[in-house]
């Protein structure tokens, strides 16, 4: 009985650890899920961005004209209907400060599910199939006293047959 009780802790300990792992664990189901909402999310910022880049680059492109420059000063107030525009030729793109002033790309937030560590995942199986396994035991236990009491009291080993 003891060996029997050995292999299904055993066996419990491994479908369970096997069951809990599959959902989460670091490959589970859970944190799948939670990676490919992240993706999508990520995608979606990627190509906002991208739009964004292009509106920019457009923008650029058209102040390098007199007329864009003229039309931007008007709408400013710098230069009256009549007014001279100057264009500034640059011979490169302008270095701004990389220090500070470029956006610093946003760490992904902190929100999402974390995967369960394997010696935790372990132990609730430990637990959980300890559990199982000292409840068979005792149900074993508790049977096979109740099977020998009964067949005792009665005397009745099923040979006794009256056929008066």
């Amino acid at each position: 009985m003891t060996r029997k009780l050995l292999f299904l802790f055993a066996v419990l300990t491994l479908c369970f650890f096997a069951l809990i792992s599959s959902f989460v664990g670091e490959r589970g189901f859970i944190v799948n899920n939670q990676l490919k909402r992240q993706l999508k999310q990520n995608e979606y910022e990627l190509d906002r961005q991208n739009v964004e880049l292009e509106n920019l680059k457009l923008q650029e492109q058209e102040l390098d004209t007199k007329e864009a420059a003229l039309k931007g000063g008007m709408n400013l107030g710098y230069v009256d209907e009549g007014g001279e525009v100057y264009l500034l030729s640059s011979t490169g793109p302008a270095e701004v400060g990389t220090s500070g002033s470029a956006p610093a790309a946003q760490a992904p937030a902190d929100d999402g599910f974390r995967p369960w560590k394997s010696w935790l995942i372990l132990l609730i199986s430990l637990a959980a199939s300890s559990i199982i396994s000292v409840s068979v035991w005792l149900a074993g236990r508790r049977k096979g006293k109740t099977d020998d009491s009964q067949q005792a009291e009665s005397g009745d080993t099923g040979n006794n047959i009256d056929l008066d």
